[in-house]
């Protein structure tokens, strides 16, 4: 067998994935049962070997390699879902609004962000006053505020243990169709709750890191210093772009280069994964046969330059197994073994799962195994198909380059080819544009990492050409980001896409594995992938996962999205069209929810393009998650209140729509459109009296959905004055659906606005554990007294309002709640298969 290793690889990959999936319905009698069958397996093995029954010993060991890995992935992922930090909290959660004593190991160097430093400690220690100090386990998440959080970065290094007070939470979770549990996928990376320290002052460094992590912390700084004093100088972003390709820091990217990078298929270059540590590799062993150095120990000196060099990448689960394949590949030729190079894939795959099961969830890590293996599979295949029968003729170096270049083509569309399902799981998103853009960004990352080595080298010997160096890996830095501008050139490059089906990608990597085994049948069985890989990409309702049925027709289905402390509403009109009242936002957050939440719950949702995107008004928690939404969905127009011309934030939004040729359109009282027998009724702001230097809540637009019977108000932010100046102008229907305004604020609601809406419910959009209160006590009692059902999205989740014009269904995506009102009569379920999933 040429690939031996696979035999464990592929059952253990394919055991602990399951494991970690089905950790929710997997009882521990199972997960206890299955390890002691894997060590069964594991003597049946050594009794086929020694029988010598080949056969026999590949089940026996594919079995036990299976089994053993269903139980460490579910063993594993019951561990981190429930750590005693998080018992501990639970236990004490009505104590939460006090500050708890932490005391912890920094996992990783600290990190300054706009909104101050993030902090990663794995802790040990959790003290509540007057309680005594308590050991814990679990990892947390914590912001520092503050001006001096800056100042202090350099104090709070990977590996030094740390002692602070902070307020702890869990973390923030969007309960909405088509969304990722963001808690869980926290937990799987060892982080289980987050907090906030008030001040850098309060966080004390009460012991050094271990000698190796010191060194490697040390080197990690200079190293940042050294980058930004060459490169920075000529471009702070060639010195981020040159600090994350070298070691893996990406705190000084832009969002809008990620963004930009990501979706023309590049983004791969810019995180230290396989690529950049075989170059690495590459430079150490011909700089160790320069030096004459016996091919043993140049790889034997190589393997501790790596895993040195792991330690100052922050020892990510990438680089780690980057390294752990350089390293197997290494240690063959110490030992002058030569086997096949899938086979070293095979090995760093098996290490990598054994260590950390839950692994095979994690997206870097499908990515990373998925392109080597499709180059490893394809390239000799594609490559040998198109030598076959090739002349002679044409000059070396001429050959050279075209081989080279067929080279970076055939890698890169194997991989492309591998990891078409995978990508559009993960991401929602397929692009092509990487087929093209690998011819200059695979060249340009070597580029920029070799000449950011040779600027380290010289930085210490000879200043001017340190410099030089700089200049050249700011060159190549432009280049690499530049040419990523080739999807806003051809959109059509970069698709979105819906997650498919199981059954679709189990078709598409059958047919690529028969492709590669079976010798007959290669035509229908390209057929096969072709047409697999066009229907993934075309996304028909019946090959993708997590859609919402449509509703019936003649049915206007509204949803209020849970978008925390924000406000996201979805309007799927009777006719097809959609309109989106503001997209959500949480100020003071790099938090991205436009890409991360409003836009996967609007595909989920069946929505690929909007009708109108309304922005009520300008404040982040509304508008933030807006420039993701008209990037990633045709949008016809933006329907806006009143002007704020100074507000950067509607300025950007502004030249996007413009950039999109989106209409930009503002709405006054009065303005009525009519689509599917809806009514969408402008009733608020009026013609303002000056112009607006600063966003005003009482400014909101505000909507009201008419269908029939049926009037949904949608009141933005206004506040109990406006309430009050809005009531002579409203004409309701019988049935009335009311959005609380201001996410159930006290200055907002107010009984006269409730007695003369007369609403059958209120949907609050509010932040789970909020620091607003909202909503208000207060609030909450004024609709109680007047026997109003109440949802909220941070109990409920998103909150679907279904109608025909005659009968009103509420459901909460969460809880499954139910209520249906006639008008005349309520009636209210509770039941989890009334949920619209």
């Amino acid at each position: 067998m040429r690939v031996p290793a696979t035999v464990v690889a592929v059952p253990l990959l394919a055991g602990a994935w399951a494991g970690v999936l089905l950790i929710d319905s997997a009882p521990h009698r199972l997960i206890e049962a299955s390890a002691c069958a894997a060590v069964l397996c594991l003597l049946a093995a050594m009794a086929f070997l020694a029988d010598e029954q080949p056969l026999g010993l590949v089940v026996a060991v594919a079995a036990g390699a299976a089994l053993g890995g269903y139980s460490s992935g579910a063993s594993t992922t019951r561990a981190l879902l429930a750590p005693s930090l998080l018992q501990w909290f639970d236990a004490t959660a009505g104590e939460a609004s006090d500050p708890v004593l932490l005391e912890g190991v920094l996992r990783d160097d600290a990190v300054l962000l706009p909104y101050g430093a993030v902090l990663i400690v794995d802790v040990s220690r959790v003290q509540r006053a007057p309680a005594p100090p308590e050991a814990r386990q679990g990892g947390v998440r914590l912001v520092v505020s503050g001006a001096q959080s800056g100042i202090h970065l350099t104090m709070w290094r990977a590996g030094r243990i740390v002692r602070a007070p902070a307020l702890l939470r869990r973390p923030a979770t969007f309960s909405n169709p088509g969304v990722a549990d963001d808690r869980r996928a926290l937990a799987l990376r060892r982080v289980i709750l987050t907090g906030s320290i008030k001040s850098a002052g309060l966080v004390e460094v009460t012991a050094p890191a271990g000698w190796l992590s010191q060194r490697a912390a040390s080197v990690r700084a200079w190293t940042r210093r050294t980058i930004a004093r060459h490169v920075g100088r000529l471009d702070p972003r060639s010195a981020a772009v040159a600090t994350a390709i070298l070691i893996g820091d990406r705190s000084g990217l832009s969002d809008e280069d990620e963004r930009r990078l990501q979706d023309a298929g590049t983004y791969h270059v810019i995180a230290i994964s396989g690529g950049n540590i075989a170059i690495l590799t590459a430079v150490l062993i011909f700089g160790s046969r320069a030096l004459r150095m016996p091919h043993r120990t140049a790889a034997a000196t190589s393997i501790a330059i790596l895993v040195f060099y792991g330690e100052i990448a922050g020892g990510t689960p990438s680089v780690e197994r980057a390294i752990t394949a350089a390293v197997i590949f290494l240690v063959a030729m110490i030992l002058d073994h030569r086997g096949s190079p899938l086979n070293v894939v095979a090995v760093a795959a098996t290490i990598a799962v054994a260590l950390w099961p839950v692994t095979t969830v994690d997206g870097g890590f499908l990515l990373s195994f998925g392109a080597t293996a499709g180059i490893v599979l394809g390239v000799p295949r594609i490559v040998s198909l198109v030598s076959h029968g090739r002349g002679s003729s044409g000059r070396r170096a001429l050959r050279g380059v075209l081989t080279a270049a067929s080279g970076v083509a055939v890698a890169t569309l194997c991989a492309e080819i591998a990891l078409l399902p995978v990508s559009a799981s993960l991401f929602s998103r397929v692009t092509f544009a990487g087929l093209l853009l690998n011819f200059a960004a695979i060249p340009l990352m070597t580029a920029i990492q070799c000449g950011s080595m040779a600027l380290l080298a010289a930085a210490t010997v000879w200043t001017p050409g340190a410099d030089r160096f700089g200049w050249l890996v700011h060159q190549s830095v432009w280049a690499l980001v530049e040419s990523a501008r080739l999807v806003d050139v051809v959109p059509w490059l970069a698709r979105d896409v819906p997650p498919p089906a199981v059954w679709l990608c189990v078709t598409y990597y059958l047919a690529c594995l028969a492709l590669l085994v079976v010798n007959r049948y290669k035509r229908l069985l390209s057929g096969v992938l072709l047409g697999s890989g066009l229907v993934l990409v075309a996304g028909p309702g019946i090959a993708t996962r997590g859609i919402v049925p449509r509703p019936p027709a003649g049915v206007l289905r509204v949803v209020v999205l849970d978008v925390g402390q924000g406000d996201a509403t979805a309007a799927l009109l009777p006719d097809g069209r959609a309109i989106l009242v503001d997209a959500g936002g949480l100020a003071g957050t790099a938090f991205d929810i436009g890409t991360r939440v409003v836009v996967p719950a609007l595909r989920a949702l069946g929505v690929r393009e909007l009708h109108a995107l309304v922005l009520t008004h300008g404040d982040p928690d509304h508008v933030d998650g807006a420039a993701a939404v008209l990037r990633r969905l045709a949008v016809a127009s933006v329907w806006e209140g009143i002007p704020v011309p100074p507000h950067r934030g509607l300025a950007a939004l502004v030249s996007l729509a413009e950039e999109r040729r989106t209409v930009w359109r503002t709405v006054r009282p009065t303005d009525v459109e009519r689509a599917g027998g809806v009514e969408v009724r402008v009733h608020h702001p009026p013609q303002p009296d000056w112009e607006r230097q600063r966003v005003r809540n009482d400014d909101s637009v505000v909507l009201e959905l008419r269908y029939g019977r049926v009037s949904i108000l949608l009141p933005g932010d206004i506040g109990r004055e406006t309430e009050v100046a809005l009531i002579p102008h409203l004409d309701l229907a019988p049935l009335v659906i009311l959005k609380a305004a201001h996410h159930g604020s006290a200055t907002s609601s107010g009984d006269a606005f409730i007695d003369a809406t007369t609403p059958q419910a209120v949907i609050f959009s509010a932040g789970q554990n909020n620091r607003f209160g909202h909503p208000a006590a207060v609030v909450v009692e004024r609709f109680a007294r007047r026997g109003v059902e109440m949802f909220n999205t941070a109990t409920d989740g998103a909150v679907f309002v279904e109608t025909d014009g005659r009968r009103v269904d509420l459901r909460g995506w969460r809880t499954g709640r139910r209520l249906v009102e006639h008008g005349e009569h309520k009636g209210h379920e509770a039941h989890q298969g009334s949920s619209p999933r």
